[in-house]
């Protein structure tokens, strides 16, 4: 099983395609290995969050320095 192509705009129908990637996925797991996928997922999002986060306030911070 590929994983979905995601579009940019990030839609319904994006939302779908993970939903159904993860359903497929998840009906061969265990109860604990679905969660222990989900908590990396989890993981692997909040730290690209962060680091977007962190860039965004950087030039924020910058911005108000002038």
């Amino acid at each position: 099983m590929d994983t979905p192509e995601i579009s940019n705009r990030f839609d319904a129908e994006d939302i779908r395609k993970l939903r159904e990637y993860n359903s497929l996925k998840h009906s061969k797991m265990s109860h604990k290995e679905i969660l222990e996928d989900i908590r990396q997922g989890a993981e692997s999002f909040m730290s690209e969050f962060s680091s977007c986060v962190a860039e965004k306030q950087a030039v924020y911070d910058a911005s108000k320095k002038k």
